[in-house]
């Protein structure tokens, strides 16, 4: 779960995920201009400053792994309003993005997947509706107010992958401090919070875990992804490639262990496809329900047929 209190360095690479801009002050055979690569993740904690030596420890050693040892840096920002500052100033062609952010924003900017991340590990992710454990409703359609997340700073995707829906019966608020919002449906104050996989793996250590339960959750879909800004060209393979290897270099070890992913990977373009079918088609499983599950959820439910 996003905390603001936690180092950045022991972020995931899901939590990390917010806007770094790495400029490639580039020399042939790359471009003659920068290229700047964009890391984003709406709502996640820390700050740019606080971000900056992980960012130059990535960006050295991307740097490292490209032709003729181009000048990289690196900058994290954690809001849109930053990121489409950061991609109007620097016009980046590859960036590192949320699986929500790709899908309210990919038309605009014709972001194109290249690869997958694998924060903490893994290769999927499952976004989750939790309530209040004494919340006697069993669909989410039956909710109402207001339910927050760092997930809500991209609603309309939000509601389109966790519900298949363009109208939630819901506000969905933004949130940075997730710690609160959970406490705060504890009590009553709100209707619920929607988390990430991740998010609710670190809600299960917690006291908190066992007064909540799950109303929804999506099948799995893909992880953060790695994307091109247009078609991408032979810069942002070689990019891509130096990801794609890091997880068998032993110098990038501790790299990836600071930002708690175990490399980057193929796409799943199935799932990923299942996401971007118009809504209310008849083939699309947009979730489950599970009300038939007794009892508090302190941890996850068993996992659902994608």
């Amino acid at each position: 779960m996003s905390n603001g209190g936690r180092p950045l360095t022991r972020l995931g690479l899901a939590a990390l995920i917010v806007t770094m801009t790495m400029a490639v002050g580039v020399r042939a055979p790359f471009a003659a201009e920068p290229i700047h690569f964009i890391l984003i993740q709406p709502g996640s904690p820390g700050t740019t400053e606080e971000a900056a030596p992980l960012m130059k420890r990535l960006a050295d050693y991307l740097a490292a792994q490209l032709p003729d040892r181009p000048v990289v840096k690196g900058l994290y920002v954690n809001t849109l309003e930053a990121a489409q500052e950061a991609i109007a100033r620097a016009r980046p062609r590859v960036a590192i993005v949320t699986l929500p952010y790709y899908l309210e924003r990919r038309a605009p900017y014709d972001l194109r997947p290249v690869l997958a991340t694998r924060p903490g590990g893994r290769s999927e992710d499952r976004y989750r509706l939790l309530i209040a454990s004494t919340n006697p409703i069993t669909n989410w359609r039956q909710l109402r107010g207001t339910v927050a997340g760092t997930l809500c700073h991209t609603p309309q995707a939000v509601a389109r992958m966790m519900f298949d829906t363009a109208q939630l019966p819901f506000r969905c608020q933004p949130t940075d401090r997730l710690l609160r919002a959970i406490r705060q449906v504890i009590k009553g104050e709100l209707a619920g919070v929607l988390v990430t996989e991740e998010q609710q793996d670190s809600l299960t250590a917690l006291p908190e875990g066992s007064q909540l339960r799950v109303l929804h959750e999506t099948p799995a879909v893909p992880p953060p992804l790695v994307v091109s800004f247009g078609p991408p060209d032979g810069t942002v393979q070689m990019i891509a490639q130096a990801l794609e290897k890091m997880k068998q270099d032993p110098a990038a070890a501790e790299l990836l262990k600071e930002l708690r992913t175990d490399g980057f990977d193929s796409i799943n373009f199935r799932a990923l496809d299942e996401l971007q079918r118009p809504i209310g088609r008849p083939d699309k499983s947009p979730g489950t329900t599970p009300d038939t599950v007794p009892g508090t959820i302190p941890g996850r439910l068993p996992k659902t047929s994608p």
